[in-house]
């Protein structure tokens, strides 16, 4: 059986600021997303990964790289970039920014999956990119544990897939930065869900930056 570790890129400023990044903003971790990566390393460390897989853009290269400590050379995919938000990249957060956001994901939960922005992606097109990676993912391992370090919407996008709940269901899945998602794929083809979205890795950054002793 493989186990397939799906997480989220570290934090960004884009994160914090609202600014839209997608798959054409090529930002890097801010403070706290580095300290959100070592912790994830810290805790992680100890599995014995087959592979590493990211995508191209340094986020998801910065929040796994502590693994180059031990050895590990990461395997550099486009197909699990960030989805594209076309002309809206790059823009700061605002009540135009938000409706617009608000109308295109109504429309996804209403079974449009095939509308996306000017000049970006819908979710099938991503789904058609991430499906053969996954695909020949599976078929080079069948065991041991594998680690994809993607982003958010693509996230969603993905485990709504393979866990089958169909894409006009992506809005159920959260993702925070580092969330683990830990999947296990059967010989069978079954995928279960064994985590998702969990932090408990950086329970003790957050209880820090509210001045919580956490040691005690």
């Amino acid at each position: 059986m493989l186990t397939l570790y799906l997480i989220r890129h570290g934090e960004t400023d884009y994160n914090v600021k609202g600014i839209v990044q997608g798959g054409g903003v090529d930002s890097d971790l801010n403070e706290k997303g580095r300290k959100q990566s070592r912790a994830f390393f810290d805790a992680y460390k100890h599995i014995p990964f087959t592979q590493i897989y990211c995508s191209r853009l340094k986020r998801t290269q910065q929040t796994v790289q502590d693994f180059g400590s031990l050895g590990y050379v990461f395997s550099q995919h486009a197909a699990i970039n960030e989805f594209s938000w076309g002309d809206l990249e790059g823009r700061s957060s605002s009540d135009e920014t938000k409706q617009i956001f608000w109308d295109i994901t109504e429309a996804w939960k209403n079974g449009a999956l095939d509308k996306g922005l000017p000049n970006g992606e819908n979710p099938i097109e991503v789904w058609n990119r991430c499906k053969p990676f996954f695909e020949e993912l599976f078929a080079a391992h069948k065991d041991g544990h594998i680690l994809v370090c993607t982003h958010g919407r693509t996230l969603r996008i993905i485990l709504s897939e393979l866990l089958g709940h169909g894409m006009v269901n992506m809005h159920i899945f959260t993702h925070d930065n580092t969330g683990v998602n830990i999947l296990e794929v059967h010989e069978d083809g079954r995928i279960e869900s064994k985590l998702l979205n969990d932090l408990s890795h950086i329970q003790t950054l957050e209880l820090a930056a509210k001045g919580v002793d956490y040691t005690k």
